[in-house]
């Protein structure tokens, strides 16, 4: 699986991206053999005014059944990526829960 972090409007620091690394391999490492690629961009759009307005996007490549995204905005860089990776868990579960074949007992 190929990770690809970017930033917009600060700096990736060694911390946050050895963090970001961490927090995806743990919410997706159990499907790290189905996916191809995972593109994460983290954003700061208020700049030094604060707010609510640091943002993660995560696209995820999924074999043979596509792209999903999940985001989350929050004040911290940190609690943004935890709210992503959860989100992109989920959201990669269920694609890959339709995909599975289903078997269905009883007679019709």
């Amino acid at each position: 699986m190929e990770l690809s972090i970017r930033t917009h409007g600060f700096d990736l620091s060694d911390p946050l991206k050895a963090y970001t690394e961490r927090r995806l391999l743990s919410s997706l490492g159990s499907f790290v053999g189905q996916l191809e690629g995972v593109e994460v961009r983290l954003g700061d759009v208020n700049g030094p005014r604060g707010g609510i307005d640091k943002r993660c996007a995560i696209k995820v490549i999924v074999r043979r059944s596509g792209v999903v995204f999940a985001r989350a905005a929050v004040d911290d860089v940190y609690s943004t990526v935890d709210h992503a990776a959860t989100r992109i868990r989920s959201a990669v579960s269920r694609t890959l829960s339709r995909r599975r074949p289903r078997h269905h007992s009883g007679e019709r």
